[in-house]
């Protein structure tokens, strides 16, 4: 939740900043005032929080202060920390896996229910699947496809900028182009985001709130991960990329009903018999 507010904080009015800036500092404060004591303590009226409220993403006062108070229960009972090379074994698997459990159950809770119920119908309505995906992402879109085509969904992953183009420059709006980007901000995706929704294909974006990508797409589904991609290989952020894009296949499988799990008894049953040969 925080991470969101620092994401879209350029994007937010002045008057809403102010209630940003104050919310930042003083989290927990939030969770005992009343929607006029922080109009009173920021200086602001009683709608312009309204509107911020909305701005980032709830659907109104309560709500926020519902999600903020989950955010910082989460974030208070799992250890988080930077590891360091003084760190022994034990320290590294809190600190590397226990961040990763915080960002999942966050993404769990600020996953928008009604964003990925339109994702699945666009899913379902097309005739084919193209996922792009650069550096990291390129291998997060190559287990989604992985996945997809295992429900008869002809399908594709392209992880390198000259075919991510290629592919956008021949999308027809019976394609459906899910784009998956930490960042928002490779200019590969962005164009192929761009010459995507301009030929009408069904464009969705995995990215961060408030990143350029999400701006181009007509679909998104946000993932709020406060991760220093430039210094480190995403960890975090590639596991919630994994597990956004498991949600939609599963869901998915779950709308096409028979047709969807036949074509998966079918793959299993191939996967059975190569692998009963195999030990013989």
């Amino acid at each position: 939740m925080l991470n969101r507010i620092k994401n879209i904080r350029q994007q937010l009015t002045s008057a809403e900043r102010r209630v940003a800036d104050w919310v930042i500092e003083n989290p927990n404060s939030v969770i005992n005032r009343t929607l006029a004591d922080i109009a009173s303590v920021v200086d602001v009226s009683e709608p312009t929080i309204v509107r911020f409220c909305r701005s980032i993403g709830t659907s109104g006062f309560r709500d926020f202060k519902t999600r903020l108070t989950q955010h910082l229960a989460v974030t208070e009972h799992v250890v988080h920390a930077d590891v360091s090379a003084e760190d022994d074994a034990e320290q590294i698997i809190a600190k590397v896996i226990g961040r990763s459990v915080k960002e999942l159950i966050g993404v769990q809770q600020r996953l928008n229910a009604s964003a990925v119920e339109k994702v699945v119908e666009a899913l379902i309505s097309v005739s084919r699947i193209d996922f792009y995906g650069i550096g990291a992402s390129g291998f997060v879109v190559a287990d989604a496809q992985n996945k997809f085509f295992r429900l008869g969904i002809p399908c594709n992953a392209y992880n390198d900028s000259p075919t991510i183009l290629q592919a956008a420059s021949i999308t027809n709006p019976e394609y459906a182009v899910v784009v998956v980007s930490k960042t928002g901000s490779s200019k590969t995706v962005i164009e192929a985001a761009q010459t995507a929704v301009a030929l009408g294909a069904k464009v969705i974006a995995i990215t961060s709130p408030g990143s350029a990508l999400a701006d181009i797409a007509p679909q998104n589904l946000l993932v709020d991960i406060n991760e220093d991609t430039g210094l480190y290989t995403p960890m975090s952020s590639r596991l919630a990329q994994l597990a956004v894009l498991d949600t939609l296949q599963v869901a998915v499988a779950l709308r096409m009903g028979d047709r969807g799990q036949h074509s998966l008894d079918k793959t299993k049953q191939i996967l059975s018999s190569t692998a009963k040969r195999q030990r013989r």
